[in-house]
């Protein structure tokens, strides 16, 4: 996608705007890249004996999510995933009054995409699309659900109910074989939507906003499933109508090679004035009331329906086992990751813990195998890495001050982007400063560390995670789970030393 390609290079500005100013900070600043003073020698220490090895996720919890992922996801290293949704739908407001004689005219589904403006001008908006994946069409049908999507689980003292990315079958044994709608041949489309809405002068206002996926729903299905069951109780409350119509599932056509892959926001807006910008679907209709005269006269008027609150994602992947273990293979969702186990060497960590250094940058470059992963539109901008054992963030990703609002380009001190060293080679660095401080400074306990390919480095609420072999890997951040994309990366074996995997430690010495 272009929009990777820009983001890159504003990585590589800011990047080196951060080393500049860097040089100039005091030298007990965290990450500061001292070279030397009067007192103190900088010096590099890269023989930390270190362990890397990958671990299949055989499957990870897909509810709760800020994302969903929908249509066909191709990977030149891990093959093809399909990504399903299930989600139920709620009342825009209960017991809703439709007034007399309703007729529907039409029903249109809703779903917004990420998008950003590149030009405005008086005749309207460019946009670009971001968070589509791949190319070409794809099928997809839309059926009524009849599974029951619970909130709490009874058999766990009634904490949230987790979903998983493996649920596929148990979903599709519940839904309604024909479907609502069938999609053939879609493409998203990155121009922006017109529509008119009538004025108190008697004319229309065009109204122009981002770009969506908007579809027809038939009419007479939701005539019979909504509007005729005014005044039932079906209607008078969230929870009775989440009984009555249970969900819909979006299913993509398993039989597409070659598709697009697109990262959808079904999550409603908490903000009032962004209702027709979320996800939703509106039933426009017309009926008659009474006006002060008591006049019949004929109203046009909509009703909304949005989504959850659960939304589950289900995927299927031909990813079925890791290559080897040469390489680090990091695959998001329903993927693998890696974990990386730093001081092997209890001796040689009290020996350093005894030399009384300051850490000035400690940091994990992880090249790119580019024999296995050609430069392209499919490689992740970004991966993640935080304390496997307890499931939680490192202190560097609390304490970076690059952290921004844009999950795409936030925290490039601590989570570096993919990145190209003077010799055209790829790699991410990540800078783990704190971590390796607290650890030999502050005597803190030594964990195991996982990376992982993520999309918004902002996305870091814990969920659920199973491992194919039997360790003690339970949580991971949630945007493991939302990101299709993969990498291989170069491990502790690589072939050359230049880019074989290695504990970097920049620290100062008194004389």
């Amino acid at each position: 996608m272009n929009i990777k390609k820009v983001m890159r290079f504003f990585a590589l500005i800011f990047i080196a705007l951060i080393s500049f100013t860097s040089c100039e900070d005091d030298f007990s600043e965290v990450g500061s890249n001292i070279v030397g003073n009067n007192n103190f020698d900088a010096l590099l220490f890269d023989e930390v004996e270190i362990d890397a090895y990958n671990r299949k996720i055989e499957r990870i919890q897909t509810s709760a999510l800020t994302g969903h992922n929908l249509g066909v996801f191709n990977d030149p290293v891990y093959g093809k995933t399909n990504a399903n949704i299930l989600t139920q739908v709620r009342l825009e407001s209960t017991d809703p009054d439709f007034g007399d004689n309703t007729v529907l005219d039409s029903v249109i589904l809703t779903f917004p995409y990420y998008s950003s403006i590149t030009e405005q001008s008086s005749n309207g908006s460019t946009y670009v699309l971001d968070s589509i994946f791949g190319s070409g069409p794809i099928n997809f049908s839309i059926h009524e659900s009849n599974y029951f999507l619970r909130s709490t689980d009874p058999n766990n003292n009634y904490e949230p109910q987790v979903y998983y990315s493996d649920q596929q079958e148990q979903f599709e044994q519940n839904i309604e074989s024909t479907p609502i709608l069938e999609v053939d041949n879609f493409t998203p489309s990155a121009n922006e939507i017109i529509t008119y809405e009538p004025n108190d002068d008697g004319g229309l206002d065009t109204i122009r906003t981002n770009p969506k996926l908007r579809l027809a729903l038939p009419v007479d299905f939701f005539q019979d499933k909504i509007i005729d069951k005014e005044g039932t109780s079906v209607l008078l409350s969230q929870d009775n109508f989440r009984n009555y119509f249970r969900g819909l599932y979006f299913k993509v056509d398993p039989s597409i090679q070659e598709g697009i892959g697109m990262l959808l926001n079904l999550n409603p807006s908490s903000e009032p004035d962004q209702i027709e910008n979320r996800a939703n679907i509106t039933l426009y209709y017309r009926s008659t009331i009474q006006d002060i005269d008591g006049e019949e006269i004929e109203n046009n008027n909509e009703f909304r329906l949005t989504f959850g609150p659960n939304i589950v994602n289900v995927y299927e992947s031909e990813y079925e086992e890791i290559p080897s273990q040469d390489n680090l293979y990091l695959k998001g969702g329903q993927g693998s990751l890696a974990i990386i186990d730093i001081f092997k060497d209890t001796q040689q960590l009290d020996s350093i813990r005894d030399s009384n250094w300051l850490v000035n940058e400690a940091n994990l470059s992880f090249y790119v195998n580019e024999s296995e992963v050609p430069e392209g539109d499919h490689e992740p901008e970004r991966i993640f890495i935080y304390d496997v054992n307890n499931g939680s963030i490192l202190a560097d990703y609390a304490n970076d001050i690059s952290a921004t609002d844009n999950g795409s380009t936030s925290r490039f001190n601590h989570l570096g982007p993919l990145s190209t060293d003077e010799n055209g080679n790829r790699f991410y660095k990540l800078r783990i400063t704190d971590y390796i401080h607290n650890i030999i400074n502050n005597d803190s306990t030594n964990t195991r560390l996982g990376v992982y390919v993520t999309q918004n480095v902002n996305v870091v609420s814990q969920i659920a995670v199973e491992v194919a072999e039997e360790e003690e890997i339970d949580i991971a951040p949630s945007s493991a789970s939302i990101s299709q994309e993969g990498t291989v990366l170069h491990g502790v074996n690589a072939p050359t030393d230049t880019k074989k995997l290695k504990l970097n430690i920049f620290y100062t010495q008194a004389e």
